[in-house]
């Protein structure tokens, strides 16, 4: 990793261990790489394939984070950066994104229209197509393998579940496939149970789960809803869907839908315990307690915090 991506922090919750009642809880911050998400890993995985290609534009879809990290990566490499918003969107990502150079283009209807859109002016144009699925999955699931092996690092062991909000569900199958590595490696004696949190009713990957589903589903666009707290996880059609979906049942994990207020409780606890996120990010500590409820709590737990930091108080 370059830029100061990747290496982020692992750190011990003795609050939550006892708020849980569980022995060992990490959280990996992921909010301190340079643009305050976990998407910078996967941007600069695309820059670098787009480099390699002979690429000179890369092009996304997005709501905020990516198109944020993937403007912060391509202006450190030179390269061209067109990214598709939803036209709705209004949030200060969007000068962010203008404040690295990118071209900022606004599109009728949601996510998936923007990465619709981004996909036709990619192929039209000759750009490099950065979104996730379809023939990115694999590079895009790669981007999170280093996820796996920094934990089993900083640990000295391969934990017992980990936890970690989905949207598209790339990282939790990245991290998924990062650690079945290892393990096909003989560097760790087992593969982690996979928690999956995001926003009830409202995500793919988390009612496939609910409908005892193997094969991930596409929802009905109208019936989501959207809101400030859950914006970052909303998914009608998951686009790696399916790598998460597998990764779930192949480990005996879960997948756990929250309301907007449970996020933020969430989000409270972490902050009572130094740690700064969006209540969308922390849904994946709502998933290690539903998984609690009903489970061994012995060894060691991590969740993904895929925004956070530490703060001094």
């Amino acid at each position: 990793m370059t830029y100061g991506i990747g290496k982020t922090s692992l750190t011990r919750s003795d609050k939550l261990e006892i708020k849980l009642g569980i022995d060992e809880l990490y959280l990996k911050l992921e909010g301190e790489n340079p643009t305050g998400t976990h998407k910078d890993r996967l941007a600069i995985q695309h820059v670098d394939d787009a480099i390699i290609r002979n690429y000179e534009t890369i092009t996304v879809g997005s709501c905020g984070n990516y198109g944020v990290a993937m403007s912060f990566v391509a202006s450190k490499s030179k390269l061209g950066c067109k990214i598709f918003v939803p036209k709705k969107y209004s949030g200060d990502n969007i000068e962010k994104m203008k404040s690295y150079g990118s071209e900022v283009f606004k599109v009728e209807g949601g996510y998936e229209e923007a990465v619709d859109e981004s996909r036709k002016m990619a192929e039209k144009n000759g750009w490099y197509d950065a979104n996730p699925g379809n023939k990115n999955t694999p590079i895009s699931m790669v981007a999170y393998v280093d996820i796996a092996e920094e934990i089993q690092e900083d640990l000295g062991e391969t934990p017992k579940t980990i936890s970690v909000p989905v949207g598209n569900g790339t990282t939790l199958a990245g991290i998924h496939l990062g650690f079945r590595l290892l393990w096909r490696k003989n560097r760790s004696e087992d593969i982690p149970i996979m928690l999956a949190g995001s926003s009830q009713g409202n995500n793919a990957i988390i009612e496939t789960i609910a409908k005892e589903s193997k094969n991930v589903l596409e929802l009905n666009p109208d019936d989501i809803i959207e809101t400030k707290v859950n914006e970052p996880l909303l998914n009608w059609r998951s686009l790696d869907g399916q790598e998460a979906v597998n990764a779930i049942y192949d480990t005996g994990g879960i997948g756990v839908g929250l309301k907007d207020d449970e996020m933020t409780y969430y989000q409270k606890l972490l902050e009572d315990d130094g740690i700064k996120c969006l209540p969308a990010s922390a849904a994946a500590l709502g998933a290690l307690e539903d998984y609690l409820k009903n489970n061994e709590m012995d060894g060691k737990h991590v969740v993904v915090l895929t925004s956070g930091v530490k703060y001094v108080c």
